[in-house]
């Protein structure tokens, strides 16, 4: 291998099945962290598009946020096969070329993206609260009620 250009370590887990209905805290920032989203109603396409991903690739969505320049899933394959990286995949591809429709160009994306397997001790609801608080604590809303770009899709069970 080139020492110019190290290879960058695999941030996932090895011998992992993250295709497993575990519940997997998600984040992808937008590329140079640039504020994307902020039109209306380019937003609400994104937030349909995560609608439609999960029904058409068949997983839970407990909560989302949509920042200006990141997307917070807490979400849970279901016995599918698709793996937490292929949901982010398509959610990622198909949320650009929306983006293109706007005359956003190139890359929105960061190459990557965050993940959190949540163990049998943390509690969900507190990561729900994380997740929903996200635009008070950036102080786009007074309570996340208020922020039209979060939400709760599908109940805990």
């Amino acid at each position: 291998m080139d020492k110019c250009f190290p290879q960058r370590k695999n941030p996932r887990l090895k011998e992992f099945d993250y295709s497993s209905p575990q519940v997997y805290f998600l984040t992808t920032c937008t590329r140079d962290k640039h504020l994307f989203f902020t039109p209306d109603e380019l937003n609400r396409k994104i937030i349909s598009c995560l609608e439609q991903e999960r029904g058409r690739l068949n997983y839970l969505i407990f909560c989302y946020c949509l920042m200006p320049d990141h997307l917070h899933l807490l979400l849970q394959p279901t016995n599918n096969g698709i793996p937490t990286a292929q949901i982010m995949g398509s959610i990622k591809g198909k949320t650009t070329r929306i983006c293109w429709e706007y005359s956003l160009a190139g890359k929105i994306w960061q190459g990557r993206f965050y993940d959190h397997i949540l163990r049998k001790e943390e509690s969900i609801s507190k990561i729900i609260e994380y997740i929903l608080n996200n635009p008070v604590r950036r102080s786009l809303a007074g309570h996340w009620q208020d922020y039209p770009y979060c939400g709760i899709i599908d109940p805990i069970t």
